[in-house]
C-alpha cells in the first residue's frame, strides 16, 4: 500500500491509500489499483471526517491518487456549500417576523 498526504484544503487533510491488485485481463494477469481517501481535519488529524474506499480499479498508481484527490476536493466543496447554505437561510429567515397578510 502506497500512501499520501496532501497539502490542507479548506481546513481539511486528505490522505490516500492505494493498494495494488491483479486482474485477469485477455491474456495474462494485469495490475490494477485500488483507491481509498480520508478526511480529516487540519488542527485535529486523529479526528476524521469521512473515509471512502472507492469501487473503481485504476490503469495507473497516479490516475488513482489524482482521481482521490478531486473526490475530496469535491467532498470538501460541497460540505462548504452545504454550510454556506444552511448560514445563508438563517440570516434571510433568523428572527424576522413576516407582516400579516390580508
Amino acid at each position: 500500500m502506497v500512501c499520501q498526504t496532501y497539502a490542507p484544503y479548506r481546513g481539511f487533510r486528505i490522505d490516500v491509500q492505494v493498494t495494488t491488485g491483479k486482474t485477469l485481463c485477455l491474456h495474462n494477469v494485469g495490475r490494477r489499483y485500488k483507491v481509498s481517501w480520508t478526511i480529516s481535519s487540519s488542527s485535529q488529524p486523529v479526528q476524521k471526517v469521512a473515509s471512502f474506499p472507492e469501487q473503481l480499479e485504476f490503469i495507473s498508481e497516479q490516475d488513482a491518487f489524482r482521481y482521490a484527490e478531486k473526490r475530496a476536493h469535491t467532498f470538501i466543496d460541497c460540505m462548504h456549500s452545504e454550510d454556506s447554505a444552511i448560514y445563508s437561510l438563517r440570516d434571510v429567515g433568523g428572527g424576522r417576523e413576516e407582516a400579516p397578510r390580508a
